[in-house]
């Protein structure tokens, strides 16, 4: 899948081979990966989730954006292999990650292996917004960490690309 070239998110699918712009919530817990697995191109990104049924976060700084423009956000998630009873996904702006939701979803066990497209809708306030992307994954033994793999990230305008 080609991403758009309007999109707002910098490394939407990691094929520079390297997190940067996005910046992870706690150090070691996002690695950017290659091969098949990948649901596009030749990377993806792994974010280990935290103890205790806890979340781990990438963020980035988006900038360029039209305050009061509706735009779609898409993103592709899956949960590798099964290592807890459910995790989900939670996408938010704003400088505090539990306010300004644009969407969130929950993979079950039935969806382990599988890419799941997560989508939503936002209108930011500012020119410049951080796009906070968090997984978690619930487990009996919250001692264990779970995986949650992203790739092809995209935020567009929803009335399509300006021309130039």
């Amino acid at each position: 899948m080609a991403l758009s070239a309007c999109n707002a998110i910098v490394n939407p699918g990691f094929e520079s081979s390297v997190l940067f712009p996005w910046r992870p919530s706690t150090v070691n817990v996002a690695t950017v990966s290659s091969g098949t697995s990948a649901y596009s191109g030749d990377y993806y990104l792994s974010l280990e989730t935290a103890i205790d049924n806890g979340s781990n976060t990438i963020s980035q700084v988006l900038k360029n954006l039209t305050p009061g423009k509706t735009y779609t956000f898409s993103a592709e998630a899956q949960v590798p292999y099964d290592s807890s009873e459910y995790c989900g996904i939670y996408v938010s702006s704003g400088h505090n990650i539990t306010k300004g939701l644009i969407t969130s979803q929950d993979l079950g066990m039935d969806t382990f292996g599988s890419w799941v497209t997560v989508t939503g809708s936002f209108v930011p306030k500012k020119s410049t917004e951080t796009i906070h992307v968090a997984a978690g994954c619930d487990s009996e033994d919250n001692s264990v960490t779970g995986l949650v793999w992203l790739d092809a990230i995209s935020l567009v305008p929803e009335s399509g690309c300006a021309s130039h």
